[in-house]
C-alpha cells in the first residue's frame, strides 16, 4: 500500500485521494525537464497530486507563474491544499476543469508545457473510475492533447510529454498532424536493462529542437540509486 503522502525536501505531497501516487519515473522527469532562463509561464496538464507543478516551482526563477489544471474534483482538491502548504503557493494556480475546457476559455499561451498524459489508449481498465481516468485516455485522447499543446505553446516554447513506451509512435503521429516538430528526449530505464518511459520533447518549429536523446539511469546492477539519479533528485529526496 502507497503512502498517504511523500515528503520531499522542501514540500510534502499528500496522495491519499488521488488514484496515481508519486513514482520515481515522474520524480525524474519533473527533475531533469529543461527550464530556460526565459521561461515566465508553465502549464501542467493533469497535475493530480500536483507533483510537477512543485517540482517545477522550486527548479524555476521567482518570477515564473505555474497553471495546473487537473479535471478530477478529489485529485484537484489535494492538489490545492499540497500547493498551498508549499513556499510556492503565489505561484502557482489550480484550475479544476478539463483541459478541454481550460483550452477553450483560457487565451492563453506558455513558455513551458509538462504533462504526464494518459499511458494507454487501449488496454483493460481496473474498474476504478479515478484511476481509469489517470491511466487511460478516454476523456482525453492523444490528438486532443496535441491540439491544446499546440495552440497554447508560444512560438518559441517548448512542450515535454512523459508517456508509455509503447504509445510513442501514436503521440509522434498526432504531433505531427498538427504541426509539432517532435524527438525523443530521454530514455528512462529503472535499470540498465529495463526500459520503463520516454520523454518526447516538441516545438512549433525544429530550429531549437532537443539534438542529442538522453538515457537516464535510475538504478545500477546493485540495485542501487545511480550517481545520474542521486545528482538530478539530490534537491528533492530527503535521503540523497
Amino acid at each position: 500500500m502507497s503512502n498517504s503522502w511523500f515528503q520531499f525536501k522542501q514540500f510534502l505531497v499528500k496522495q491519499d485521494a488521488t488514484a496515481m501516487k508519486v513514482c520515481t519515473d515522474s520524480c525524474v522527469f519533473g527533475a531533469t525537464v529543461p527550464i530556460k532562463s526565459t521561461v515566465l509561464s508553465i502549464l501542467d496538464i493533469g497535475t493530480g497530486t500536483g507533483l510537477l507543478a512543485l517540482m517545477l516551482a522550486q527548479r524555476s526563477a521567482k518570477d515564473v507563474c505555474i497553471d495546473a489544471v487537473e479535471m478530477n474534483e478529489a485529485a484537484a482538491k489535494q492538489a490545492v491544499d499540497n500547493f498551498y502548504g508549499s513556499p510556492w503557493n503565489n505561484r502557482i494556480t489550480l484550475h479544476h476543469t478539463s483541459i478541454q475546457d481550460y483550452f477553450k476559455y483560457t487565451p492563453k499561451q506558455y513558455d513551458l508545457i509538462v504533462c504526464n498524459p494518459p499511458f494507454f489508449s487501449a488496454s483493460l481498465k481496473s474498474g476504478n473510475t479515478s484511476k481509469d481516468m489517470a491511466l487511460h485516455q478516454s476523456h482525453l485522447s492523444v490528438d486532443e492533447l496535441m491540439q491544446v499543446v499546440f495552440f497554447m505553446l508560444r512560438s518559441n516554447g517548448d512542450a515535454y510529454l512523459l508517456i508509455s513506451i509503447y504509445e510513442e509512435e501514436n503521440f509522434i503521429k498526432a504531433a505531427s498532424l498538427v504541426g509539432l516538430k517532435n524527438k525523443r528526449y530521454q530514455a528512462i530505464y529503472d535499470n540498465e536493462r529495463k526500459l520503463i518511459r520516454y520523454v518526447l520533447h516538441l516545438r512549433k518549429d525544429s530550429i531549437h529542437l532537443d539534438t542529442r536523446e538522453e538515457t537516464f539511469i535510475i538504478r545500477d546492477s546493485k540495485n542501487e540509486y545511480t550517481e545520474q539519479f542521486v545528482d538530478a533528485l539530490k534537491d528533492f529526496y530527503l535521503h540523497l
